[in-house]
């Protein structure tokens, strides 16, 4: 074997030799196709409805990168514009303040289809969503920074003025059967917004983006590896930005959040928290501390995630499933439920949750 060797040194030589350089070209053109699949990408920060958003495009043109941000960026503004009821000029501030009862109030057809699907939702929850909570979100104050608790009479009177069923579309239009109601879409807001920003996403050509409105995202299109997103949900009990778990979705999906931790005082070791419960006018008190709702529609993925909290674990569960969302229930014993289409698309990352199998 030794003579073999030093007979045949040459060729042998020459042949591991080729074997080594054929070895490096395939890993450095497998190298290169990993890298050319994966398109290049770049956030953008900024703030809309009240909140940060966050704006990952993926693209390998910097400038495409660049518009459809600043696009996204008008659209949100031009959106806030028309639907918030704290610019007193937005077409729901002029409605809530200038209505007839029991007249015709016009809105724009987008609006009136979305107050429509909001006054649905009500129904289909016994009201456990309402479109015209504003009054006892305004009396409370919490995202304004007010920590205090309003007096019972107090909350009773706007309660008169919340009932959804005071409120129907007809002629065109929606009829306010009580006085000094108004319309609020701060419960749907964040989904219409995600709904646009996919919209204008698969619109401009690039090949994915993933924009999150507060506690909603929007994913579009892929990175160009062929693998799901991993999105991480926000761990309820630990600071902003520290992840409960990551769920596996395809692109054209929005996530949407609704937590007793977003926005809420403290007062006698008791939460005061944002989502208040239209039945009584005090935040809604069921053992959730947070829902996720996953869906292609983002109006629906925002209203169910708001609607399915206040509904309380059970039958709020059954009514995610019902509508045919995914869905993601947090009590606060820290137990997690999982729609059953997630029970191999979300895995746990804190520490001391634990997924309740059903």
């Amino acid at each position: 074997m030794i003579r073999f060797f030093a007979r045949h040194r040459r060729v042998i030589t020459i042949l591991f030799a080729a074997l080594i350089i054929g070895g490096i070209a395939y890993l450095a053109v497998k190298t290169k196709n990993l890298r050319t699949s994966t398109y290049d990408d770049e956030t953008f920060a900024g703030t809309a409805f009240g909140t940060a958003v966050k704006k990952t495009i993926y693209s390998d043109d910097e400038a495409l990168r660049e518009s459809v941000s600043a696009l996204l960026d008008d659209e949100f503004k031009n959106l806030e514009q028309r639907i918030s009821y704290r610019n007193v000029n937005s077409e729901v501030a002029i409605n809530n303040r200038s209505y007839v009862v029991d007249g015709v109030t016009a809105f724009s057809p987008d609006l009136l289809m979305y107050i429509k699907r909001e006054l649905e939702i009500s129904k289909e929850t016994e009201g456990a969503f309402s479109p015209c909570i504003l009054p006892i979100t305004q009396l409370w104050g919490i995202e304004d920074g007010k920590n205090e608790v309003p007096s019972q009479e107090a909350i009773d009177e706007s309660l008169t003025r919340t009932n959804a069923d005071d409120m129907e579309i007809a002629d065109g239009g929606v009829i306010f059967h009580t006085a000094n109601m108004a319309t609020d879409f701060g419960a749907v807001g964040k989904g219409i917004a995600a709904d646009t920003a996919i919209d204008v996403m698969s619109k401009s050509g690039i090949n994915g983006g993933v924009v999150s409105i507060g506690g909603t995202i929007a994913v579009y299109g892929d990175k160009g590896n062929g693998k799901s997103w991993h999105i991480g949900i926000q761990d309820p009990r630990d600071e902003d930005g520290k992840v409960l778990g990551v769920v596996d979705v395809t692109g054209n999906t929005v996530i949407s959040t609704s937590g007793d931790y977003e926005k809420y005082f403290e007062l006698d070791g008791k939460r005061y928290h944002h989502i208040f419960d239209p039945a009584t006018g005090y935040p809604a008190d069921n053992g959730l501390i947070s829902v996720t709702i996953i869906t292609p529609d983002g109006f629906l993925s925002d209203a169910l995630s708001t609607a399915c909290f206040v509904m309380g674990l059970e039958n709020g569960l059954s009514y995610a499933e019902e509508k045919g969302v995914s869905a993601i229930f947090v009590t606060s014993d820290k137990k997690v439920y999982l729609s059953m289409d997630l029970k191999k698309k979300f895995n746990i990352k804190a520490d001391g949750y634990e997924v309740v199998k059903k």
